[in-house]
This record gives C-alpha cells, structure tokens and sequence, in this order.
C-alpha cells in the first residue's frame, strides 16, 4: 500500500498521457487509475492550499470549472454541456493532483523522466505504423479495434493505394493523426533544449520524422515558427552542427518520398497559409478539409453574433452545428478549442482565460530569466515555448478538452510556479 502511495501520481500521469491508447469504448485504463487515486488525493493539502489564498493562476482552473457548471442552466442542450464537464472535471483532476501531491522538485523530475518513457515508447509505436504492417490494436485504422469497443474507420470502398497510404499514417497512443501531432508539438521543446545529446538530437529527429507524417499543417505551422525561434534564439551553431545539418538534409533528399515523411511539409504549411488567409477572406475552400473547418467557424460566429457574445452554455458549441444540420453531414465538434471557449462561455470569460493563460507564461518566463538551477530553467523554457506553441497547433484537434496531455502540461506549468516560489521563499 506504502508503495501504491508513493508512485499513484506517476503512474496517475502516465495513463492520462497515454489517455485512449489503453482502452475500452469510452472506458480508459486513466478512469480506472483516477478512481484508484481517491484513495491517495491529499485532501488535506488542498483545503490548506486554497484557505491561503493562493494566487490568480492557481485559483482559476476551480473557478472555470465552477464557471461551466453555472452556464450548464442556460444551456439549450443539457446533454452536451453534462458531458463538456465531465471532461472537465477529469482535466481539472489532471491539473490539481499533481499541485496537492508533488513537494520536491525530484518528484517533477521523476515526472518528467515518467513522461518521456511514455513519449518515447510512443514514438517506437508510430515508427512500426509507418515503416511496417503493424498497426497499434486501438486505432481507427486497425481491424482489432472493434474488438476494444471502438470502430474501424477505413472505408472497405476505397482503392488498394488511398487504403496504403491511410496505413502509413502514424496514430500512435492517440486515436488519430491531429491529436498526435499536437501532443509532438508541445514535446518537442522539452527535447530540442534538453542537456542531454541523446534526447536532443535523436530525440528530436524521432519527433520531425514522425510528425512530418502526420501531414497535420496547423502543427507544421506552429512548429515551423519554434524551429525559426530555436535557429535564431537558443542554437549556436559550431563547425559539427553545420556539417550535421548538412549531412541529415542531404541524407532526406536521397530518401524516396514514399519513405520521406518531410516531402509534403513545405505543401502542408502553405496550405495552412492559404486556410488561414481564406477564413480571413472568407474565401470558400471545396477541395479538402480546409472547407470543413471554415464553414465550423462561420456556424460557430453567427451563433455568438444572436447570442451577443455572451455564450450559449457549456458543450454547446456541439449544439450548434447539429442545429444546422451538422458539417459534412457528420461533424460536430468545433475543431478550434479557442473559439470553443467564446462559443460556450462567451467573450468575457473568453478573455479572462487568455490573460490567465498568458499570465501563467509570464511566470514562467521569470522562472528561467531569474533562476540559477539548470533543472527549473530547462524545465520552465520548455512548458513556456509549448504552451506557446499550442496556440497555434490546438487547432489541429477536434477539441482540447478531452486532449489529456494539454493538461498535463498546464499541471507542470503551475507545479513550476509553486516549487519557484517555495524555493524563493526558502532563500529568503
């Protein structure tokens, strides 16, 4: 039991980083875990931490959690916003278990490393679907996935090749495409400043192989604006690196495009230029998916211009697209979790959750502008230029609210401002 105790947190986070990847329909192995977890939840360190008034970043994932159970009232659809927050209530389990439980910055660490096991276990898996005929069980391109209560999504009337190349398509531990390459954007930072060479360079290069064939062009995007940063900001390069990089585009060229992840990149992030400028333009796209999402968002702003901009409820940012009788005939889900927020809660709350989450990157700017231990530096550069990131590449999913790993993140984000200040206290 002492030991159960003493590793719960551990293996608490690494089910919820793995999230879909071990489960049953709508059952994870994380719910399993999370209800074991009641059991070892410092209840008495959080009604301490709250009695003493604890600061606006810490306080605020309680009070959106309260906030979306007050709009479920004026919901028009009480299903949809029932279940927004349980998701809710799951994430805001992510977020404070690891504040309450986590007293030493060892525990972090040992939170990092369980993490980057996780990751790199992943990364092998995604590698076997793109270079093999092995296909992870819990995928909805795996003919084993109904036997896990989830269903095959490869049409049985699509060509041998359009069936090939769906094939070759990583997953991974989460479910489809989008969702991987959102969780390999806000990893990346942790392995592009990591110390140690191993995980810096062949850490990083499992990354970009793997993320390049997921062919997800919000994350490009966004990756290729962290890339441009870390050439210009963090890299200096000496005479090995230059030839190294010479060496690995050289090497690319060579590798025929069937087996070259990177050969659509430069395509996919025009593309996502081109998506951008035409929601802008309001320029209709009809050959792909780009249609899809523009049409999401036009429901979605029409919906908050009747609605005054206040919000229509928890969830129901679903409601919406149903009511006009659903995008593509099937699809519901917003895809842009930022106007998810406005489109359920409206635009002041809207507001009050970016200052939050840009006050929450602040802190942790000062934590590496002002610190002299390398783990805290490393560790808050890291959280700081992924949260960062995913404002950009959280598009990319259907939503971030059941996306487990975004609140991971903003959980190690708020574990660094607690153990910085408990650090600073001490010193003082």
């Amino acid at each position: 039991m002492l030991a159960v105790r003493k590793n719960i947190i551990y293996i608490f986070l690494a089910a919820a980083f793995i999230g879909v990847g071990l489960s049953y329909g709508k059952i994870y192995a994380f719910h399993l875990v999370f209800l074991v977890s009641l059991f070892f939840f410092p209840y008495k360190k959080a009604i301490h931490f709250f009695v003493n008034k604890p600061s606006f970043v810490f306080v605020f994932p309680a009070f959106m959690f309260l906030f979306y159970c007050l709009s479920s009232f004026w919901a028009p659809n009480l299903f949809f916003s029932i279940q927004y927050i349980g998701y809710l209530f799951f994430g805001m389990s992510i977020i404070y278990f690891p504040v309450f439980s986590i007293e030493k910055q060892r525990q972090l660490t040992i939170i990092i490393i369980v993490l980057g096991a996780c990751l790199l276990l992943e990364l092998l898996v995604c590698l076997l679907e793109m270079y093999s005929s092995f296909r992870y069980p819990i995928s909805p391109y795996s003919k084993l996935v109904s036997y896990f209560g989830h269903g095959y999504k490869i049409d049985s009337n699509l060509s041998a090749n359009i069936k090939s190349s769906i094939q070759a398509v990583p997953t991974g531990f989460h479910w489809n495409p989008n969702n991987l390459a959102t969780l390999l954007s806000i990893a990346l930072p942790f392995t592009l400043l990591s110390n140690n060479k191993w995980i810096k360079y062949f850490g990083t290069f499992l990354l970009l192989i793997v993320l390049g064939a997921t062919n997800s062009r919000a994350v490009m995007f966004s990756v290729l604006l962290m890339v441009i940063y870390f050439v210009l900001m963090e890299f200096r390069f000496t005479k090995k690196i230059l030839i190294g990089l010479f060496c690995l585009g050289f090497v690319l060229v060579l590798i025929p495009q069937n087996y070259n992840p990177f050969h659509s990149i430069n395509r996919r992030i025009t593309d996502s230029i081109e998506a951008v400028i035409g929601i802008v333009e309001d320029n209709k796209q009809n050959t792909n998916s780009l249609g899809v999402r523009q049409e999401l968002v036009k429901n979605a702003l029409d919906e908050l211009d009747e609605n005054l901009w206040l919000g229509i409820g928890a969830g129901n940012s679903k409601f919406i697209q149903q009511k006009k009788g659903m995008v593509a005939g099937k699809i519901t889900s917003l895809h842009n979790f930022w106007l998810e927020i406005m489109v359920d809660v409206g635009l002041p709350f809207f507001l009050i959750f970016m200052s939050w989450y840009f006050r929450l990157v602040y802190k942790l700017i000062l934590i590496f502008d002002n610190n002299n231990d390398v783990q805290l530096i490393y560790l808050s550069k890291s959280t700081c230029i992924a949260m960062l990131v995913l404002l950009v590449s959280a598009v990319s999913c259907s939503s971030i609210i059941y996306f487990l790993p975004f609140w991971i993140l903003i959980s190690i984000a708020l574990l660094l401002v607690k153990l910085s200040e408990k650090k600073d206290s001490l010193a003082t």
